[in-house]
């Protein structure tokens, strides 16, 4: 804020004139931050490193502006990153401050004090903006612009020399003060926790028309006795940040159904249909038969049973849609297969496809099913197809 008040005015230039009044010279008017006290030191040090005209600024205090706090809010959170890696930040309600400023003009002649001046007072009238930008150490996806007022007190001081010495050289000063109202912001927290899952409950009532204190009711446990005859109704809200996968397709064609290949070498294009995938951290391939998987990767999940699998090259090509190519050599009869997309927030599994709940059809089995012959592709069709253990989680886990 100091640096854009400073630039704010920092442009004077004022011009030497002979008799007639005929511009002869333009100087730049040195700003420098330093009390009036010190530059006057430093303009009779023999080192004289200083020449005039000059104006001083130094901040002489900084207040809270009660004016300008309006409510509690403690700030917001806004996504922000770490290196590679998106995290939730908090951005807590910044202090609104008054920054008061001392500013003094030092000359030599009267006709630079006089233009100095005219540069700034008819355009502080009463006050000018200064526009700067949350600070970068917050690390907002934009930046986000401040406008900050910059009010002057409309009093000028002027002081003229009235008792020097014939080795003394005359100044004229001028002293005048600026209030800024600006900002100062706490420290962001340490990053927090992504949200990945939000579940809520909402409960019907219809007893509240005459109720007025409704504080109370988050307190309410919403049970009634059972002599009121009343049931309760819940409804039940569930977001999850975790992929979704609603459909498997195998060379474009939709599975509903259990695919049972009997092919000795499977080679296809897989497209999996869902929600959630732009922020697909990997896809694994997970299977009853262990020798088909590489490089066998697990993965521990918060609110999910663990998973392991064989990481597959994949597309995203959007939220809705990831692509891949499947090519397997099969070793045993009856090798069944689930494709599993996972992110931060948890996974899905491909055997689950939504479309078989949807239609009416029963258990939710989509596998790809390998079949090292045609009389195994027989006898598999009178057997369950049931992968995993009894909470239907993926072999391979």
């Amino acid at each position: 804020m100091l640096t854009q008040f400073v630039a704010a005015f920092d442009d004077i230039v004022i011009g030497r004139f002979n008799k007639n009044r005929e511009e002869q010279d333009r100087i730049q008017v040195r700003y420098i931050y330093a009390p009036k006290q010190r530059v006057l030191y430093d303009i009779i040090n023999e080192n004289k490193t200083l020449t005039l005209p000059a104006v001083s600024v130094n901040v002489t205090s900084v207040s809270r502006d009660e004016s300008r706090v309006f409510n509690k809010l403690d700030g917001f959170y806004y996504q922000g990153t770490i290196g590679e890696e998106a995290v939730s930040r908090h951005l807590k309600a910044p202090i609104p401050v008054n920054i008061n400023l001392s500013v003094s003009v030092i000359s030599r002649y009267q006709t630079d004090m006089d233009q100095i001046l005219s540069n700034f007072v008819p355009f502080c009238n009463p006050y000018v903006v200064i526009s700067w930008k949350i600070p970068d150490e917050f690390q907002l996806s934009v930046d986000q612009e401040i406008r900050s007022e910059v009010l002057w007190n409309g009093d000028i001081s002027l002081n003229y020399p009235t008792d020097t010495n014939a080795s003394q050289k005359a100044r004229v000063t001028a002293d005048t003060s600026f209030t800024i109202k600006g900002w100062l912001f706490k420290d962001t927290d340490n990053p927090s926790g992504n949200i990945f899952y939000i579940d809520q409950n909402f409960h019907l009532e219809t007893e509240l028309e005459n109720y007025d204190n409704y504080e109370s009711l988050s307190g309410n446990s919403y049970t009634y006795p059972t002599s009121s005859g009343l049931a309760d109704r819940v409804e039940s809200f569930t977001l999850s940040g975790q992929p979704q996968i609603t459909g498997l397709f195998y060379n474009g064609v939709l599975l509903q159904d259990d695919l049972k290949l009997t092919s000795q070498t499977i080679s296809a294009n897989m497209i999996i249909n869902g929600s959630m995938f732009d922020h697909t951290t990997n896809l694994l391939l997970s299977s009853n038969d262990t020798t088909i998987l590489q490089n066998l990767t697990s993965i521990q999940f918060q609110r999910q049973s663990p998973i392991s699998g064989s990481p597959l090259d994949f597309n995203i090509l959007n939220d809705n849609i990831i692509t891949f190519d499947l090519n397997i050599i099969p070793l045993i009869d009856n090798t069944k297969l689930v494709f599993i997309p996972y992110n931060k927030a948890g996974y899905d599994l491909s055997n689950l496809s939504y479309l078989n709940v949807l239609s009416g059809r029963g258990d939710p089995s989509t596998f790809v099913i390998l079949l090292c012959s045609y009389d195994s592709f027989i006898a598999d069709e009178d057997q369950d197809d049931v992968i995993g253990d009894e909470n239907n989680n993926p072999l391979g886990t």
